[in-house]
């Protein structure tokens, strides 16, 4: 497993993304209780090659929210893992582009 960022405090300042080239960034909206967890992301086809980020309260459209960003994902499918009360889905990452998703 692969560590992207730590639950702990988030960075202060924008986040920083590393997109093109055959890979996308997912941003994921959580309910407020995963607030400092972690969330789990695996290939389509390799359920053993986990990634993790932390969720941590960051703005989005003016609203302090509880997310999960991975900066960089190989474009594809992806499953991300369930957690709290939020079932496994199937999301699609996309080249040089953010995928965001609701999970609340």
């Amino acid at each position: 497993m692969s560590e992207i960022e730590p639950a702990g405090a988030a960075p202060s300042g924008p986040a920083v993304l590393d997109i093109g080239g055959g890979t996308g960034a997912l941003l994921v909206i959580v309910p407020a209780a995963l607030l400092h967890s972690e969330i789990e992301v695996s290939p389509d086809g390799r359920p053993g090659a986990r990634t993790h980020t932390g969720v941590h309260a960051r703005p989005i459209r003016g609203e302090l929210l509880a997310v999960a960003l991975f900066p960089s994902l190989d474009a594809g499918t992806w499953t991300l893992l369930g957690a709290g009360s939020c079932a496994a889905r199937i999301i699609e990452v996309v080249d040089g582009q953010v995928t965001q998703v609701d999970w609340r």
